[in-house]
């Protein structure tokens, strides 16, 4: 706050009577009085129409001196810190005077329009004329005239919104305005009687540090503005805003003048706006989601930390509040960069418009993005993006789909199993039992039985034992139970003793056979590779057409035997050879009522190929036929491995 000119400063020229202050009280741009102390109307002489018509104030101060006066005028209004100044005037009779003047604000305002109080001293006051002796008459009206400017002066300083108040130098309340008693209801009288008032009144929390901040600025002779608490009558606590002038004489202060606003209610005010800041602050960053406002400049409002963390957002970027450059930096992470640059200039094209929009980003994360308008009532000031990082959720629910699919598939699976199990097993019942119908109808009448029921019997009894072998080893594959019996083996051998069984049920069918350069030893379970090539020929007899060929290859592939077995059947469709070796599958293209078989015959052969360390695969093209391969690894030194005898191997 300006210091408030002593009078050491400005000492009292000759034939100045009365030192005490003259009052105006004024306000405006450019400045209007609206109240002038009849002391000071006589020492000047303007009447009090005269101060507040219009403009008074520029014919009142000297032109060099005017424009100092408006500019501290100005800013007393607009801060509220007192300012003192000296002026060059011309009284009424047109004679110059040197006035010592200072401001108070009654209630600051930002558009500096608030009200003035300002006090006055005459440095060098106008010669005034002798004045005649007075009569009793005009003794009379001077005292009414005194009257009424003093009832008209404390209506005015009662009728302040504040408590506008004086004390001598030791803080003994002297003046104290009415208002005193309606804001904190303590009776005037006991402001005045009290020698501690003030100091015994203030809020416990602000005793210490209010009592000695304006000791300090009483002694140093400065005006000052602070806020504090006080106790009213009522108990409760009550927040004010004092602002003090200190008169001085020769560096020393006398007195203590001010006025007191009572700021409670802008205090909780303010206090329920930083609560609620804090609140949603708390709540900005508690929160999963990444958040950040824009104004419609692209200017940053908000960001939290969940956004930076998400984003990789170093510090610097966020300092600089600016939306496109964090815009940028977001895009170069994004997989459909155009794709949501495109979405998002939609967004921001259509203030109303409300989003949710996926993004993909390069390091494989997803997000969620959810736009929305920022409003202040009716009008739109901004938008409000939030991201979602929904990565776990894609994923579990990309696996849930995933998962009921294959469930989906496994029923689709286990009926067309119960429904091919059913016709294959049954199928060879039907002439196994008629068969044996006829050998039990011939032996009753003494008949010879014919050796070839006897043998179809079989045959059906051999199918019937195949697929329930199928079951079996299926079963076992799923529990981890199927054993393996290794040990040397010449994969040639095997693959010839194999057509040789299969050439004599097959008489119709033309076998071909491409032997190896040289012995082909292998270290596995001989009765389980019978089974796989067994598989495989059967196949490629049942797919391929009457009077077809069948070509099986045996060669060495670098540190592996590879076995290929061709037909030229039917073929295998694109999509169904990556399923051809799961568990119950058939080639659409393949009907039962042609081709029998439970779809299991490749599951049980992948496993037993792999199982000795090879591989099996197919090539094919639908309607020209299909080709089997599967490879297994060769003894390491094949001279001292020794094939056992022939032995029979399961069909």
């Amino acid at each position: 706050m300006a210091s408030t000119q002593s009078s050491e400063e400005h000492p009292e020229p000759a034939g100045v009577a009365d030192p005490s202050p003259l009052i105006w009280l004024g306000g405006g741009l450019p400045p209007r009085f609206r109240w002038v102390s009849p002391a000071l109307l006589q020492a000047l002489g303007h009447p009090l129409e005269a101060w507040k018509s219009r403009g008074f104030v520029s014919q009142l101060v000297h032109p060099e001196d005017l424009h100092g006066l408006l500019e501290a005028w100005g800013a007393v209004s607009r801060t509220g810190v007192p300012r003192a100044l000296e002026l060059h005037g011309v009284s009424a009779e047109g004679r110059p005077v040197r006035l010592a003047v200072e401001l108070n604000a009654v209630e600051p305002s930002p558009d500096g329009a608030g009200e003035l109080i300002g006090t006055v001293r005459l440095l060098a006051p106008p010669l005034q004329p002798e004045a005649p002796e007075p009569t009793a008459s005009s003794l009379d009206e001077m005292f009414r005239e005194i009257t009424r400017t003093q009832r008209m002066h404390e209506e005015l300083i009662d009728a302040i919104d504040g408590i506008v108040w004086e004390t001598d130098a030791n803080f003994r309340f002297t003046f104290v305005s009415k208002q005193a008693e309606r804001i904190l209801g303590y009776p005037i009288p006991q402001w005045l009687e009290e020698p501690d008032f003030w100091l015994k009144h203030l809020h416990p929390e602000d005793r210490d540090w209010a009592s000695a901040y304006c000791m300090k600025s009483a002694r140093e002779c400065r005006a000052h503005e602070f806020e504090y608490r006080m106790v009213a009558a009522n108990g409760s606590s009550v927040w004010l805003r004092d602002i003090v002038t200190v008169v001085s004489e020769k560096g020393v202060p006398r007195q203590l003048r001010g006025i007191m606003v009572d700021v409670t209610a802008q205090r909780r005010a303010r206090e329920d706006l930083e609560q609620s800041v804090s609140l949603l602050r708390a709540t900005l960053e508690s929160t999963a989601d990444g958040v950040i406002v824009l104004q419609q400049d692209w200017y940053v409002t908000a960001i939290n930390k969940r956004f930076q963390k998400l984003w990789s957002i170093p510090e610097a970027l966020l300092d600089c509040r600016d939306g496109r450059v964090l815009s940028e930096h977001m895009r170069s992470q994004l997989e459909n960069a155009e794709q949501v640059h495109e979405r998002t200039q939609q967004l921001l094209a259509s203030s109303e418009q409300e989003g949710v929009d996926v993004l993909r980003l390069r390091d494989g994360r997803v997000l969620e993005r959810y736009s929305r308008p920022q409003r202040l009532g009716d009008t739109i000031i901004g938008r409000v993006w939030t991201y979602r990082d929904v990565t776990v959720e894609r994923r579990a629910q990309a696996e849930s789909e995933r998962l009921l699919r294959e469930a989906r598939e496994a029923v689709r699976v286990r009926d067309d199993f119960l429904s091919i199990a059913s016709h294959e097993l049954k199928t060879p019942l039907t002439p196994l039992k008629l068969h044996l119908q006829v050998l039990k109808h011939r032996m009753a009448s003494g008949q010879p039985v014919p050796a070839q029921h006897v043998d179809k019997a079989l045959a059906q009894v051999a199918r019937l034992s195949g697929l329930i072998n199928d079951l079996l080893d299926t079963s076992r594959i799923q529990a981890g139970r199927l054993e393996l019996r290794h040990e040397p083996v010449s994969l040639g051998a095997l693959t010839q003793e194999v057509l040789a069984d299969l050439r004599s049920v097959s008489p119709h069918r033309l076998l071909e056979y491409e032997e190896p350069a040289g012995p082909l030893l292998i270290q596995g379970d001989r009765g389980r590779l019978a089974q796989v090539l067994v598989n495989l020929l059967e196949n490629a007899l049942k797919y391929s057409p009457t009077g077809g060929t069948i070509r099986v290859r045996v060669e060495r592939d670098g540190a592996q035997a590879r076995v290929s077995v061709s037909d030229s059947g039917i073929g295998i469709p694109p999509d169904q050879k990556d399923h051809l070796f799961e568990r119950f599958f058939r080639a659409r293209n393949a009907p039962i009522s042609g081709f029998g078989g439970l779809g299991l015959g490749l599951y049980i052969c992948r496993d037993i190929v792999e199982r000795h360390g090879g591989r099996i695969w197919v090539e094919s093209e639908v309607g020209h036929g299909s080709t089997f391969h599967f490879t297994l690894p060769l003894l390491e030194d094949e001279a001292s491995a020794t094939p056992p005898e022939t032995a029979p191997h399961p069909r």
